[in-house]
């Protein structure tokens, strides 16, 4: 059997740095909305989307319901996938959007619906906020807007990815390029011919990583 290489002690304290750095950063990929409901029966057949209202960006617009029932009084758990991360700090607002299969159908009662972040433990939810209400067959349930204003950066602590191999961002809101929070993206570390950056350690040889990396 081979010699494993030993894994040492400070390399482990690097990669325990990097998770930490890793679970808070943003943008986010993967979302988890939670939908609990009322004393009406969704039909089968019924359009439910999550809408999130991003500044400066179109609506994303989220299928949750694919034709399927939802029996009252029922809690659904449903997680999101996204094509393009999310950057919680951009959100203006979120809501449910329902449309019955029959127009005549009455309103839809949610009891409560969130979006949980899982980045730490316990998640974050986004906007802190939690949905309650009814809604209309063909109609919006949404969180109260917050202030456009309110999300542009103060300083460079505002738009800081925590990831270093990108380059540091700065708060620059009237320079050319800067999104709509005023961010300025950083610029990507070059390393030397034959390395890569890593986070969390700088540039680094791609054997001098495989041997950071503990056996499977």
């Amino acid at each position: 059997m081979p010699r494993l290489l030993s894994f040492p002690f400070w390399a482990s304290l690097l990669l325990m740095a990097f998770s930490i750095a890793s679970a808070e950063a943003v943008p986010i990929s993967h979302i988890q909305v939670r939908i609990v409901t009322g004393a009406a029966d969704l039909s089968a057949g019924s359009y439910v989307e999550l809408r999130i209202y991003e500044a400066g960006k179109a609506v994303r617009r989220l299928p949750l319901v694919h034709g399927d029932a939802w029996p009252r009084d029922s809690t659904r758990v449903i997680p999101l996938t996204l094509s393009d991360p999310l950057d919680p700090r951009s959100v203006l607002r979120f809501s449910l959007y329902y449309r019955a299969v029959n127009p005549q159908a009455p309103a839809w009662e949610i009891v409560a619906a969130d979006i949980e972040l899982p980045r730490q433990n316990p998640p974050e939810r986004l906007l802190n906020a939690t949905l309650s209400g009814v809604i209309a067959p063909d109609g919006e349930l949404a969180t109260e807007e917050r202030d456009a204003a309110a999300l542009t950066c103060a300083t460079d602590a505002d738009c800081d990815d925590h990831r270093d191999c990108n380059g540091h961002e700065r708060c620059a809101p009237r320079t050319a390029g800067a999104d709509a929070r005023g961010c300025v993206k950083g610029t990507p570390v070059a390393c030397p011919v034959n390395q890569v950056c890593s986070e969390g350690r700088g540039c680094m040889g791609t054997d001098s990583i495989s041997r950071t990396i503990p056996p499977k």
